[in-house]
């Protein structure tokens, strides 16, 4: 029984209708759409319709995927549309295409099984009824926004506003514009199961709105497209002029690129190194010529490729030769010499092995940095300098990455780009000024660069690729070892420089500084003579330091005077030790401003300094009081706890220096040492501080003939101290004849005998020794046995026997 719905003239629809779930699109009323069917059931129930009715029922599926197989009938939207079949296409590889036309929105109920197919029972879903005065707005809305995009032909032809103008049922507006919008399947079916006009056409609306966005947005990337294939073309063309017009001119310029390529063909590196750089070449060819882009690359390349990969010079190891250039360049320096001996000698016996990083301490001007210069010269390698003095960023040393403006590799890799070769010797100026900032410890880089086991791999943060320093001959150079960190000092091996004395001061006088000096003022040749009364009393007068820095100076202002003279009045200067004062103004230093005389409470001491050895005078007096201990003269923690250790190793042993022990209550000592502006530290003058308070308690003076160095503990004991060297030239500059120093630093002057002569070297193990040495012996003596008389005869408490000593 055929069940009809519908008043009269409306077309007889059965009850029951044969289903066809749709994969991917939905079906609204008055729509036309082709739909593919392979399913054999759908097509028997096809077959039948078109028999009788001609009518299906689309409906379609939720979330459909291919895999999921085959369709439920619980995969199947409830809300379906009735569609008529206009046509059927038998398909040649299996199933048939129908187009379908889509009358009425319907609602299932329920889905059978009848005949092997699936059919449904349903009922039509009817629209609300709105007065259509009230939907005007929304078709207006609508038609003015299709003539805008038909207008801008974005999306739909300009037929379709043609069509929806003529159109005045909202119903069918709105399934003619959802028939051209691509909505997905979920939209679609929202759109279908709305049965408020007014909201239909509401939503039909937004998404006309999101076509045109979307379309908008497309058109305008479009346009970019063609606008910038269009300058690309429009440079294309230029270049090719350009590349035509240069090969008319005769100016064949190879391609960059091909010469990178032929470049990193031939250059000695590693696979790794070269991939890296080939994708650095790869991307430059890819990149806009003109672009900072570009611009980065090309110079990142041309670091690369500037720098000596695999290039090694060859060492000259001939010993004779290596010897003969070392002593042109310099006097002395036996231990630094003979170092660079040993090197040259292994690399005769093994080719590859390590370089030593040599470090030079010593004062200034004696020669550290130069001696990197005559050691390059020497093995015949490249040179390079770099000064690390005030460098605070890490940067420098590890350089910039390419992300900043403006980025260079770091020193060191610019060091080897300079020198040409991948073992040059490079001097590492001032190791110890290096400092430290928010912007990272350039000293903690240096590990990575002075490490034989890690600069194998150095990176360098703007190269990004590793670089190989291990062939390198590091020499550094410091003033001063202490300020160098533990694990930098670890890696290098220490060569001390001390200062010259005065018979090195004249022989380097004599072999280099004269002659450089005539030859830079133009005097070669002149008969100008220096004799050695004359430099001897520049040298001890004028120039009192532990390098030649200041000699070299002071020799050039003399030439300078022999120069004016040939000039102005066209005489000849000849120099003694009467008129060199005329020239270079009065001496700086006379010997008899220094203590000669011997005095209470004041003792001569020996200090180090990073520019030398220096006498550092040490002052001791007694003042009434209650035993207080003042200590001035800018004196450091280390100072200031030897004075105390003096004075209580002083009070200890009172008796055997014949004291009073109410000496020590009622009078308070001061401790000064001059020059108050100067700080002064060091565990070094311990003898000197407890000879000047044994002074100042016994009123006995301190022989001015010696200088003293040395720690002691509260046993009385010398301990040993560092810098003995300089402090004898020290006072050997100062003509004082004698030097106290530690028995246990006997050691430290094995093979300098040009330091030790004219001048004695006094060991002591003891304090005792150095108060019986420099105070007046018999006085000392004589009280001495004074006090042991009055012990032996009288037996009386110990406070008057302290009397009777300060009585006696």
């Amino acid at each position: 029984m055929k069940a009809m719905f519908g008043g009269s003239g409306k077309e007889a629809i059965p009850e029951v209708l044969p289903v066809i779930p749709t994969m991917d699109v939905v079906v609204f009323p008055q729509m036309i759409v082709p739909l593919l069917v392979v399913d054999d059931k759908i097509i028997r129930g096809i077959d039948q319709t078109l028999e009788e009715s001609k009518l299906v029922l689309l409906l379609a599926a939720k979330n459909y995927h291919e895999s999921q197989g085959a369709i439920g009938t619980n995969d199947l939207y409830a809300v379906g549309t009735i569609a008529s079949i206009m046509r059927m296409v038998k398909v040649p590889e299996g199933g048939v295409k129908i187009l379908v036309q889509g009358l009425h929105k319907v609602v299932v109920h329920e889905i059978v099984t009848e005949n092997d197919f699936l059919k449904a029972r349903f009922v039509k879903l009817e629209a609300e009824e709105i007065d259509p005065q009230e939907l005007a707005p929304q078709i207006r809305g609508i038609k003015s926004l299709a003539e805008k995009m038909a207008n801008a032909g974005n999306s739909f032809s300009p037929d379709f506003f043609l069509i929806i103008s003529k159109m005045n049922d909202p119903e069918k507006i709105a399934d003619f514009v959802l028939s051209h919008l691509n909505l997905s399947v979920q939209h679609a079916q929202a759109l279908l199961e709305t049965t408020n006009q007014k909201e239909f056409l509401e939503a039909v609306y937004e998404h006309l709105v999101k076509e045109m966005e979307v379309s908008e947005i497309q058109e305008k990337i479009r346009n970019n497209a063609r606008e910038s294939m269009n300058q690309s073309h429009k440079e294309f063309y230029l270049r090719e002029q350009l590349r035509a017009i240069k090969k008319e001119l005769g100016d064949h310029e190879e391609d960059d690129i091909t010469q990178l390529h032929e470049k990193l063909d031939s250059l000695k590196a590693s696979i790794e190194i070269k991939t890296e750089i080939r994708r650095q070449i790869n991307r430059l060819e890819r990149t806009a010529p003109d672009s900072l882009e570009a611009t980065v690359t090309r110079n990142y390349l041309e670091w690369i490729f500037a720098l000596p990969w695999g290039i090694y010079s060859t060492d000259i190891l001939d010993i004779a030769v290596a010897k003969k250039v070392l002593d042109q360049d310099h006097f002395g320096l036996t231990e630094i010499k003979d170092r660079i001996l040993d090197f040259i000698c292994v690399r005769n016996l093994k080719q590859d092995g390590y370089s030593p990083i040599l470090c030079f301490v010593g004062p200034p001007g004696t020669g550290k940095t130069s001696l990197g210069q005559s050691i390059a010269h020497c093995l015949g390698r490249s040179y390079a300098r770099i000064s690390l003095g005030g460098v605070k960023d890490e940067a420098e040393i590890r350089g910039h990455r390419r992300t900043y403006v403006g980025a260079m590799p770091g020193r060191f890799i610019q060091a080897i780009r300079k020198a040409g070769s991948s073992n040059p010797v490079i001097v590492i100026d001032e190791l110890d000024k290096i400092g430290a900032d928010f912007r990272g410890d350039p000293s903690a880089a240096m590990l990575e660069v002075l490490d034989p086991q890690q600069n194998q791999t150095f990176y360098d943060n703007y190269l990004g690729i590793p670089f190989d320093l291990s062939k390198v001959m590091f020499v550094a150079t410091a003033n001063n070892l202490d300020a160098i960190s533990d694990p930098l000092r670890d890696r290098m091996e220490v060569i001390e420089l001390s200062g010259y004395a005065l018979e090195e001061k004249m022989s380097i006088a004599r072999q280099h500084l004269i002659r450089k000096a005539f030859v830079d003022m133009g005097l070669e040749n002149r008969g100008i003579e220096l004799s050695e009364p004359v430099l001897s009393d520049v040298i001890a007068n004028y120039t009192r330091e532990s390098g030649v820095r200041q000699l070299e100076r002071t020799i050039r202002r003399l030439c300078s005077k022999v120069a004016r003279e040939l000039v102005e009045h066209n005489r000849q200067v000849v120099f003694s030790t009467h008129n060199v004062d005329q020239y270079l103004g009065p001496r700086k230093y006379h010997h008899e401003q220094e203590v000669k005389e011997s005095l209470v409470g004041i003792a001569n001491g020996l200090a180090w300094t990073a520019y030398g050895g220096e006498i550092i005078t040490i002052e001791a007096v007694l003042m009434p009081g209650k035993g207080k201990l003042l200590l001035t003269g800018q004196l450091g923690d280390v100072m200031k706890e030897s004075a105390q250790a003096a004075v209580s190793y002083a009070r200890a042993h009172a008796q055997e220096f014949g004291i009073d022990q109410k000496m020590f209550l009622r009078f308070d000592l001061h401790i000064h040492a001059p020059a108050g502006a100067i700080p002064k530290d060091g565990p070094s003058a311990g003898i000197t501080l407890l000879s000047a308070i044994i002074s100042a308690y016994t009123k006995i003076p301190i022989n001015a003939d010696y200088a003293m160095t040395g720690e002691i503990n509260l046993c009385g004991e010398v301990m040993p101290i560092g810098g003995l060297r300089e402090k004898v030239l020290a006072a050997k500059r100062n003509k004082i004849p004698y030097v106290i120093a530690p028995c246990k630093n006997r050691n430290d002057l094995i093979g300098m005998e040009l330091v030790t002569n004219d001048i004695d070297i006094i060991w002591v193990k003891h304090a005792n020794e150095v108060i019986e040495l420099v105070m007046q012996r018999n006085a000392f003596i004589n009280k001495i046995q004074n006090v042991k008389k009055v012990v032996e005869q009288v037996i009386i408490p110990e406070t008057e026997l302290a009397q009777a000593v300060v009585a006696e």
